[in-house]
């Protein structure tokens, strides 16, 4: 006869929880949201109300960033909202399934793309990352950013006719004067040209942040060599202790973002009313 030792049994809990956890994250992380563009299509055969497409990244996608799509839905109810965020995503990867958001003909689209092909410029190992995740033809560069989101732009406007608004892309991290911090404004002065070269609305998300971020009082946020750790630690405190983003962006002693890149519900809503302005702005 053998005897479970109150070791194997707390050995035994801990792993059950690990792999609950994981599944958890895994699918945290992968699933589609419940009005991606496939699903809509599904449910909406025909429409008779107007159609706007949020396209971007996590911090479009909502599931670990405050969900601006959702804010914008509540805001303007006489509309449809379709959220084409895709977590971890670089502006080659939008550009790569743009076939299911054009063949729903939407009246207007925001992107929201830029962060990833930032952070993936931060040294060997994050570009390593995302090599092996997204198979990229090359490594990430501003050139290789700035030739996706044209394409992007160009063929949104031949094959759908839609109006288009670019938005800047957020800080990394709210050290004011860290070259992460610095380096979003290198990539929104390139989404800003291409707004202008190809006649689309410029949404100045960041500049909107860094203003805000930069008439407070010095603080204390997290260092940016301690980001990848906290986006990690974020997710579990989601999952294992039920925290809010806006709990854990406390936390991190952040104002406007949970950790260093994905926003809390006073950064979506910045983005939700930049957003509103240029859905509710008469085409000209």
């Amino acid at each position: 006869m053998s005897f479970v030792t109150p070791l194997n049994v707390v050995l035994g809990l801990a792993l059950v929880f690990f792999v609950l956890a994981y599944m958890a994250l895994s699918r945290l992380r992968t699933d589609p949201p419940p009005n991606d563009p496939r699903a809509y299509a599904l449910s909406h055969p025909t429409r008779t109300r107007s159609l706007v497409v949020c396209a971007g990244d996590s911090i479009t996608r909502g599931s670990v960033s405050a969900n601006y799509v959702e804010l914008l839905a509540g805001r303007l109810p006489d509309r449809d909202f379709v959220n084409a965020g895709v977590n971890s995503e670089l502006a080659w990867n939008l550009a790569g399934r743009l076939e299911e958001i054009v063949a729903l003909r939407p009246e207007a689209v925001t992107i929201l793309i830029g962060t990833n092909d930032v952070n993936a410029t931060f040294g060997l190992r994050s570009v390593l990352g995302y090599y092996a995740i997204h198979r990229l033809p090359e490594r990430p560069n501003l050139a290789f950013f700035r030739e996706n989101l044209t394409l992007i732009v160009r063929r949104l406007k031949r094959e759908t006719g839609a109006r288009i608004g670019l938005f800047s892309i957020p800080p990394i991290g709210e050290e004011t004067g860290h070259y992460a911090y610095l380096r979003t404004e290198e990539y929104s002065r390139v989404i800003a040209l291409i707004a202008k070269e190809e006649g689309s609305a410029y949404l100045p998300l960041r500049e909107r942040m860094c203003a805000y971020l930069e008439a407070l009082p010095q603080g204390n946020p997290l260092p940016f060599r301690r980001i990848s750790l906290a986006q990690r630690r974020a997710v579990r405190s989601r999952l294992m202790l039920g925290k809010s983003l806006d709990e854990i962006s406390a936390s991190n002693g952040y104002h406007l973002l949970v950790d260093g890149i994905h926003l809390n519900t006073h950064g979506a809503s910045m983005a939700a009313d930049l957003a509103e302005s240029f859905i509710l702005e008469q085409p000209r």
